[in-house]
């Protein structure tokens, strides 16, 4: 499966999204897998809210 460039640019922000976040609960101590996926999962947040917004030129709705 070939991605395009704007799926490219989400997952590539999802990425360090992600990487952001589950070093933020590594550096609590805390090695849990299921709270490293819980914030996993939180990291799609910031990419799904780039992608609600119509206006957002790198990967919106409307880009």
């Amino acid at each position: 499966m070939k991605l395009s460039k704007q799926q490219q640019a989400a997952l590539a922000s999802y990425v360090r999204s992600a990487v952001g976040a589950i070093a933020a609960v590594v550096a609590t101590g805390n090695y849990a897998p299921e709270d490293l996926a819980k914030a996993a999962v939180a990291a799609l947040l910031p990419p799904l809210i780039r992608w609600a917004n119509p206006k957002d030129p790198s990967f919106g709705r409307g880009a």
